[in-house]
């Protein structure tokens, strides 16, 4: 700050100065914008596909549910055309655990639908506010 003073009193210019400090500030504030809508779109687009979180529900292979083991083990239930399969995977590996039984996997699939309407409300209640 002083040294701004110091030059301000050296040019005597003060108008010229203080435009090019408002500059200076404007320019920071696009760079900052800028990071910020880069860092949300590395965030919405670009982690879901590099991670592999989006589940597509248009195929015959459905991710019904995921639990984490571990770091890097994780259960899955999968739906593949009427059957419900658990499947485990890690880095190294995919194995297939077992085939869930028809009158088991109704009930498990019932209990996802159940959940997922209560998911969609609070998306609709984050969307108000995106709206707004």
């Amino acid at each position: 700050m002083t040294v701004w003073l110091a030059r301000v009193a050296e040019t005597g210019d003060t108008a010229t100065s203080a435009g090019s400090q408002l500059m200076l500030y404007a320019e920071v504030l696009l760079a900052l914008s800028g990071v910020l809508v880069l860092a949300y779109v590395v965030l919405r687009v670009g982690l879901p596909r590099m991670f592999g979180l989006q589940l597509s529900k248009n195929g015959p292979i459905q991710i019904v549910g995921r639990y984490p083991l571990e770091p890097k083990k994780t259960l899955y239930l999968v739906k593949m055309g009427s059957q419900l399969l658990l499947i485990a995977a890690s880095d190294s590996q995919v194995q297939f655990l077992t085939g869930v039984d028809p009158e088991n996997a109704a009930e498990m699939l019932a209990a996802v639908q159940v959940a997922e309407p209560q998911r969609k409300v609070f998306r609709q209640f984050m969307n108000s506010f995106r709206q707004s």
